[in-house]
């Protein structure tokens, strides 16, 4: 009778310790360049389900035997670096005087073309608003940034603009832009610069990144949306199918976006600079490959400063941080955060304040 009692939990052992191995495996496949193994990097993006199971067993095994509460812990130091990079908890801490305001966001052509006059976009306001210093910008429709960047200089009147069919990827700022530089990787539509800016007597090196995208369609983002609601019934809505075709698709471009992350990483491991910031829409969450390599020599500012998953994509239901403001060991970041305020684009922006020390 003992041993019957027992079955069920025994059952329970057995199930939390495989979610543990999924959550570890999902974790330790970001390591793996999606180049050489792209079958490893969407495992990625499962991470968080793996997670929240594994914080539901430590919320079980507290109430019904809290000497097992021990397992789920275990497992989740197993891969700390992953869970503090996805949702990050800190102090808070207000930024010192004298900090520079950091913004990146993703505008997806300034978002309501051609619904309002430039003068009047939601997303234009928003940031002659923000009172950032720096703003870094992707996806900026090339109409609309030709027309609103006198108005945008009045407040920046440094800038620099690279086209990309149709879309600029742009750098904002009040402080001088001395030499820009682009770096150098396969693609057809996505690009990373780099800036040289004078702050007081330093030198700031800033890379501004529009990442390979996954390029989903519509139909992609529904059939996606549709597999998550209705996994537990897979027949219903042909989910085999559409999971083989939306992960070869995630596979695909995952590996071009590693190569052109290796690109960044080695232009950064060359740089002569004291102080670097690497921001933009890298097209990948905390856990993967692009972000893994690319803070090997730099810091996320939000898992520095920032708390929760803030998630910076808000469509379709693939609701994950896909921006990021990355810095180096000699920069301070304060009070990083995804600015939920403004949803006029499928980003939302995120930003921080920094400090050089």
């Amino acid at each position: 009778m003992r041993l019957l009692k027992k079955i069920p939990v025994i059952i329970l052992i057995a199930v939390n310790l495989a979610v543990i191995a999924a959550m570890n495996f999902c974790a330790y496949s970001s390591c793996v360049p999606p180049q050489e193994q792209p079958g490893l990097s969407y495992f990625g993006l499962m991470f968080p389900v793996f997670l929240a199971g594994d914080v539901l067993f430590l919320l079980f095994w507290l109430i019904v035997k809290w000497r097992l509460a021990l397992l789920p812990i275990v497992g989740m130091c197993l891969c700390a670096g992953s869970v503090r990079s996805y949702i990050p908890f800190n102090l808070p801490s207000a930024h010192p005087e004298g900090s520079i305001k950091f913004l990146s966001y993703n505008v997806m052509g300034f978002g309501e073309r051609p619904k309002h006059p430039w003068q009047e976009n939601h997303i234009l306001h928003y940031l002659l608003e923000s009172k950032a210093d720096i703003i870094c910008l992707q996806e900026a429709q090339k109409r609309f940034i030709d027309n609103a960047i006198d108005s945008i200089s009045e407040l920046y009147p440094y800038h620099h603009t690279e086209l990309k069919n149709d879309n600029y990827i742009v750098c904002f700022s009040k402080f001088p832009i001395i030499s820009t530089q682009s770096i150098d990787y396969p693609t057809k539509t996505n690009c990373s610069n780099a800036y040289e800016m004078l702050v007081g007597k330093d030198t700031l090196l800033v890379i501004n990144n529009h990442l390979e995208s996954y390029k989903l369609s519509k139909e992609d983002k529904a059939d996606y949306k549709s597999i998550i609601q209705n996994y537990k019934h897979p027949e219903s809505n042909h989910s085999e199918t559409k999971y083989h075709s939306l992960t070869e698709k995630i596979s695909q471009h995952d590996s071009i976006r590693g190569i052109q992350a290796d690109s960044v990483a080695a232009y950064i491991a060359r740089a002569p600079h004291r102080y670097i910031i690497a921001c933009g829409d890298f097209n990948a969450s905390p856990v993967s490959y692009p972000h893994n390599r690319l803070t090997e020599r730099l810091n996320d500012a939000y898992t520095r400063s920032g708390n929760g998953p803030g998630t910076s994509y808000n469509r379709s239901g693939m609701y994950f941080r896909i921006d990021h403001i990355l810095v180096s060991p000699d920069i301070e970041a304060y009070e990083a955060k995804v600015d939920k305020s403004i949803n006029k684009s499928d980003h939302y922006p995120i930003h921080c304040y920094v400090k050089l020390k």
